[in-house]
């Protein structure tokens, strides 16, 4: 298989973190970076320091035309705010990864012109741009050129839902209802210091409140599960940490099951399949929030935390690492999609 040719548009906190896991993955070309908002200049510090993710430090050299060198990869820079200005056919870039937030439509994300354009986020036109999420409904891929690879939170729960809903001999139909809280770390839409807009809590400052806020995951697992559409319901708060989101998700079977049946059946699928054990994780220690920053497993389940509520409900605790494991699936993702069209 041909080595994949891909474009990231925006580098903020999801674009710098696939551009890091990319560097490092010799079966894809980051054949240009859209970065209008850095110079090209101050590249190699932006890369090299981070006040999250430590990783190995690049020596970065910037060649003519506008192109840098970073080990044996040769990548275009752009400064462009405009998508109609931006030739991305010329660096042969294939696969567009869409980070800045800004083109969260199909004839927005239309205005890139590139064969395949993938959302870091949830599309605000659902029901037009398709979402899929990488070991949940991949296989439902149609060939769409311009998707959406859902949000983080989805990702995490999304993994859970679709393994547990076929315990019951594959009926499809072994969850009753959930709902769920996410308790997720701060993003760079929130402000600093409290702010004169009333329209949403986030005007107030991260750094010193709990934060009630919404989420789109149960929107998008209405998408990407439609045999659990409108059953799963949930809400988040934010809470003043640079990284890493818990989910707490309370489920409700058709039957009786002990946790412990549970989590042997997930074991046991892990043990069958690459893919679950890629994506789901069973965690036995004490463990807190940054001992997670770097995981690339969507969906951690707290075994500790993990309890029995009825005969039939049992409440997970779920972890992930909302930039690092999100981007890895996001990565899975296109690779899926690329094997799909080769």
């Amino acid at each position: 298989m041909d080595n994949l040719n891909i474009g990231i548009n925006g580098f903020g906190r999801i674009g710098k973190c696939l551009f890091l896991q990319l560097l490092n993955d010799d079966t894809i070309n980051i054949k240009a970076v859209n970065i209008n908002n850095l110079l090209i200049e101050d590249l190699q510090q932006y890369i090299n320091y981070d006040s999250i993710h430590h990783t190995k430090k690049y020596d970065v050299s910037i060649e003519d035309d506008g192109y840098i060198l970073i080990g044996h990869k040769k990548i275009k820079i752009i400064t462009e705010k405009n998508p109609l200005k931006i030739d991305w056919r010329n660096e042969n870039v294939e696969y567009l990864f869409e980070t800045t937030g800004k083109f969260l439509t199909t004839e927005r994300a239309k205005l890139h012109d590139v064969s395949y354009v993938i959302l870091s986020a949830p599309p605000k036109d659902i029901g037009t741009t398709p979402i899929y999420c990488y070991g949940v409904n991949e296989n439902e891929y149609k060939n769409e050129k311009i998707i959406s690879a859902a949000s983080c939170t989805t990702n995490c729960i999304g993994p859970l839902l679709k393994l547990l809903n076929d315990f019951d001999g594959g009926s499809h139909n072994f969850i009753k209802d959930g709902n769920f809280i996410t308790v997720h770390s701060s993003t760079s839409s929130q402000n600093v210091v409290d702010t004169a807009n009333f329209q949403k809590r986030t005007n107030r400052s991260i750094l010193n409140n709990i934060i009630p806020h919404t989420t789109g995951a149960s929107t998008s697992l209405n998408v990407i599960l439609p045999e659990l559409a409108n059953k799963i319901v949930g809400t988040s708060v934010r809470v003043p940490i640079s990284n890493v989101s818990m989910v707490d998700i309370n489920l409700l079977f058709e039957k009786a099951i002990t946790k412990n049946d549970i989590l042997q059946y997930i074991e046991d699928m892990k043990n069958k399949s690459d893919k679950i054990k890629e994506i789901i994780e069973i965690n036995n220690h004490n463990l807190v929030s940054s001992d997670f920053i770097g995981n690339k497993t969507p969906t951690i389940i707290d075994k500790n935390s993990t309890l029995q509520l009825t005969d039939n409900s049992i409440k997970f605790t779920l972890w992930y690492d909302n930039e690092w494991s999100y981007t890895a699936q996001i990565i899975r993702l296109v690779k899926y999609i690329n094997s799909r069209s080769n």
